[in-house]
């Protein structure tokens, strides 16, 4: 009777599925489960690595947040041309994990050149759109391979990784 057929359904958000699990066994404690949302730690960015492909038209990303708030924060990504312009960008709303992997495709691109990445952590909406973290570094577009141990670029936040 209408909506998204089951395999299109989107999942229900974590919090709400533990939630529910929780008032149908209420004296039953997951010792298993970890809870990501750590209301007393600041949401930001531990970690970003990228890793470009060995056609070098597309790039490997990861970031790792440090903490989940209630509120799961909007992502926004962007690859910075050598002339400083953009080449591509991607984006997540309420994205409720501490880990994300994307492949982010690169437009017309000059091997060897200066690329940037900028990343943004925010919540809310407009007009109340809060910034909660932002990271940007540099990279030369020339392939590393992670399969032989190579580093990849990125950015890391001082202090122990998760």
């Amino acid at each position: 009777a209408g909506g998204a057929p089951p395999a299109m359904a989107r999942p229900a958000h974590a919090a709400a599925r533990r939630r529910a699990r929780d008032a149908r066994a209420p004296g039953r404690r997951n010792v298993s489960a970890i809870n990501l949302i750590q209301a007393d730690e600041p949401l930001r960015i531990q970690r970003i690595v990228l890793y470009p492909y060995p056609d070098l038209t597309r790039l490997w990303y990861r970031l790792q947040l440090e903490a989940l708030q209630d509120q799961p924060p909007h992502i926004s990504i962007c690859i910075w041309n050598p002339d400083q312009t953009e080449n591509n960008s991607i984006a997540y709303v309420a994205y409720d994990d501490v880990f994300l992997d994307a492949t982010i495709h690169l437009r017309q691109p000059v091997p060897a050149a200066e690329y940037a990445c900028t990343t943004e952590i925010a919540t809310g909406m407009r007009p109340d759109l809060r910034v909660h973290d932002f990271a940007r570094f540099t990279f030369p577009l020339e392939f590393r391979d992670a399969a032989q141990g190579a580093e990849g670029f990125g950015y890391a936040r001082a202090g122990p990784s998760l």
